[in-house]
């Protein structure tokens, strides 16, 4: 059996011991609009599905599960249930919000710590200007990296300006290391639409060196594993991966991650491309993070907390699926969107790979 990663592992060894990917998770729902309820039966069925499959790590309150239109009070329902799922190994993290504030998110980081979460992460707030200086930046996001880390827990830093309005830094990543808290920080996620302006960034500062970079725009993904151990002395893989689209594709990202540890860049390639088909087929702006709701819905997860996916659109995605041109990428991903194997499309899924 695999022995779990501890906090005080992660500290001490970012690069080696944090998980190589980690589900951003859908949030399994239920009942109707206006807002809908978190199921959580399914969802505690959902994780433990997910760890069953071989997820090394997944990460509670994501924008993939609407993280950021939940309550405080919503919050806390969700990362107590999530706690209850039978991981095993597979590592609990979670997402914290500035905007929050302090109190709150000493609460919060406590009961994570509490139900046995390992890292919590924190973006820039929703309540910063666009324009924000560095060291705004900075402020905003401390009280919250200060609360994560005085509650023992690990801290992970978070780039999405599809989410905050503006991105995270290299520069104010590392002035949050230098400040209260800082030591335990291990992790800097980056879901941004340019790799080089973004993830190349992280890469390059020598002041975060000895983080790991964990990409989180999928489509970037082959290129950040393979330009990973470039940027470590030793030649280790900096680069991870947290993927929204590991949500519904858990079978295919295993595959990628086997075929980038023997260096099989070809393959990597040719089946995140696959992934990548069904990604722009739930985009409706190719600036704009693709919404995953769709997949969830075709899961048998439920709808949007406070929307409906359309027949329209989840056709989009089964079309972009069965348009696929190899084989192995439709079972593998037909596998992964049955992952509950009772979901409203089960049977039509469960043709691509039942021979």
């Amino acid at each position: 059996m695999t022995k779990a990663t501890t906090v005080d592992d992660l500290i001490r060894e970012p690069i080696e011991n944090y998980p190589a990917a980690t589900v951003a998770c859908f949030d399994p729902t239920k009942d109707e609009l206006p807002r809908r309820a978190l199921d959580e039966p399914r969802t505690i069925a959902y994780l433990e599905k997910l760890a069953a499959a071989g997820a090394p790590a997944v990460l509670i309150a994501a924008s993939t599960g609407h993280g950021h239109l939940r309550t405080v009070e919503e919050l806390e329902q969700w990362f107590r249930v999530a706690a209850r799922a039978n991981l095993g190994s597979t590592m609990l993290t979670a997402l914290l919000r500035p905007e929050d504030g302090a109190a709150a998110n000493r609460r919060l980081a406590g009961l994570l710590t509490e139900l046995g979460y390992k890292v919590a992460f924190v973006r820039p707030g929703r309540d910063l200007s666009p324009q924000a200086k560095t060291d705004e930046v900075v402020a905003n996001m401390r009280a919250a990296v200060q609360a994560i880390a005085e509650a023992g827990l690990a801290v992970g830093l978070y780039s999405i300006p599809d989410v905050s309005g503006l991105p995270l830094t290299p520069d104010a990543a590392a002035l949050l290391i230098a400040g209260p808290g800082g030591e335990r920080i291990v992790a800097i996620k980056v879901t941004e639409a340019n790799y080089e302006p973004s993830t190349l960034r992280f890469l390059e500062e020598e002041r975060l060196g000895y983080l790991k970079i964990v990409q989180g725009w999928d489509t970037h993904l082959a290129r950040a594993l393979r330009d990973g151990p470039r940027f470590d002395a030793r030649g280790r893989q900096r680069c991870g991966v947290t993927s929204g689209p590991m949500s519904f594709a858990v079978f295919q990202y295993l595959h990628i991650l086997a075929a980038a540890e023997r260096g099989d860049w070809d393959e990597v390639t040719a089946a995140q491309a696959a992934v990548t088909r069904l990604f722009e087929a739930m985009q409706d702006d190719p600036t704009k993070f693709a919404d995953l709701q769709r997949a969830k819905y075709i899961m048998g997860l439920g709808q949007p907390l406070t929307g409906t996916v359309t027949k329209e659109q989840f056709e989009r995605v089964l079309t972009a699926l069965e348009s696929l041109p190899r084989a192995a990428d439709r079972e593998r991903l037909a596998r992964s969107l049955n992952l509950m194997e009772d979901g409203p499309f089960a049977e039509r899924l469960r043709n691509f790979y039942s021979h």
